[in-house]
């Protein structure tokens, strides 16, 4: 079995965001051989601005309502399905992948939450944040109920911590655009970059 740690594609942009995968089954000589496996239909309208993420055989994706799915990368059938019950669309770019031992968690950015969910059954992990989410106005010096923050980019996983910038308001009031770093068992916050 190949080491190279670019098999897989657990986060945003591939496993160190540089777009890269060590795979050399398709190259310049069969790429035009490819024929389409598998399709998903998630039955909603509206355009999709996501990058899949692979771990272990499973791809998960959002769809263009912002519902959260895991598919078997081999046949394409539906594992589960997240609803946060946020009606949402427009830019998300997707969703990123934690594990240590026995634990896997997908987390998502959902408006002004961000959720960890349980990988292999799409359930919040009650444990994280409040039930299982976060929300992203809180934590930044001013009042959240005037804030606006947004993922569009799922975040950067570092050893146990989630990183995540976000999406603000160009009017006031405005948040402000600090990167925080929250710890991806607990969703406490272990520390903020001001950038102004």
């Amino acid at each position: 079995q190949d080491a190279s740690p670019h098999r897989e594609w657990p986060m945003y942009g591939g496993g160190d965001q540089i777009r890269y995968s060590s795979l050399r089954q398709i190259n310049r000589s069969n790429v035009t051989q490819l024929q389409t496996a598998w399709t998903y239909d998630p039955k909603e309208t509206g355009g999709l601005q996501t990058n899949p993420i692979v771990v272990n055989g499973i791809l998960y994706t959002v769809t263009p309502k912002h519902r959260v799915v895991a598919l078997d990368a081999a046949t394409g059938a539906l594992r589960w399905k997240f609803d946060s019950g946020i009606d949402l669309t427009g830019a998300n770019r997707g969703v990123t992948h934690w594990g240590s031992g026995a634990e896997a968690r997908i987390f998502t950015g959902q408006g002004s939450y961000l959720y960890a969910l349980d990988a292999r059954t799409g359930e919040k992990i009650g444990s994280f944040g409040r039930d299982g989410r976060i929300d992203l106005r809180e934590d930044l010096g001013r009042p959240p109920e005037e804030l606006s923050v947004r993922l569009t980019t799922p975040g950067v996983i570092y050893k146990d911590l989630l990183i995540v910038g976000g999406r603000l308001s160009e009017g006031l009031p405005a948040a402000p655009g600090d990167i925080r770093a929250y710890d991806v068992r607990s969703g406490k916050l272990r520390w903020s970059f001001h950038t102004i």
